[in-house]
């Protein structure tokens, strides 16, 4: 159940992270709007999904719910992977790296393209990498979710016997059990 709700958490913080992104970039100095402000609002859909079909399955196991709970999980993992690749690219983005120096940015005095663009770089690029490390942490959760869940699935549909194996001892032999019990009693007596 803490897996469901660490997943939850994660897709809150990933729309909240998801939304700074979106104020930051959409500052006038910004031309370069690219398509990776919308990773977090599709992947935060699927970590909340996930998560509430772990919460659920956890509270009540039943066969289709865990079995929904762990294709859920396995598309989230997938999506999470392709999300690191995705944000990965974005980090290594030369826009971060060029700042003031950029030829768009000549013209603007020091203070004021410190101001409107380092700044807001530096930010972007700090939530950037924030929601990577959210999203290796998800990545992982929900491979575990999906690991217990198919560990869930298999232990359902395989029943374990239970051998019970009972010696019967003809009279006068003692039983191994019982050696024990004596001799503790002769070293007491």
């Amino acid at each position: 159940m803490a897996l469901g709700i660490t997943q939850i958490l994660i897709g809150i913080l990933e729309i909240s992270f998801g939304l700074m992104l979106v104020i930051v970039e959409s500052s006038p100095t910004f031309r370069d709007v690219e398509g990776h402000i919308l990773i977090p609002y599709w992947m935060a859909i699927l970590y909340i999904i996930s998560g509430s079909l772990s919460v659920a399955s956890a509270k009540d196991p039943k066969v289709p719910l865990v079995k929904g709970m762990l294709g859920m999980n396995v598309v989230s993992s997938m999506g999470a992977g392709t999300a690191i690749v995705l944000l990965c690219i974005s980090l290594s983005h030369p826009r971060f790296y060029y700042g003031c120096h950029s030829y768009n940015h000549r013209d603007v005095p020091p203070d004021i393209c410190q101001e409107y663009v380092t700044v807001p770089q530096n930010l972007m690029y700090a939530i950037s990498a924030f929601l990577l490390a959210i999203t290796v942490l998800e990545f992982l959760i929900s491979i575990t979710s999906a690991a217990f869940g198919c560990a869930t699935v298999c232990k359902i549909s395989y029943s374990e016997t239970t051998v019970v194996i009972f010696q019967q001892t003809d009279e006068g032999i003692i039983p191994a059990s019982a050696l024990s019990r004596q001799m503790n009693e002769a070293v007491e007596a």
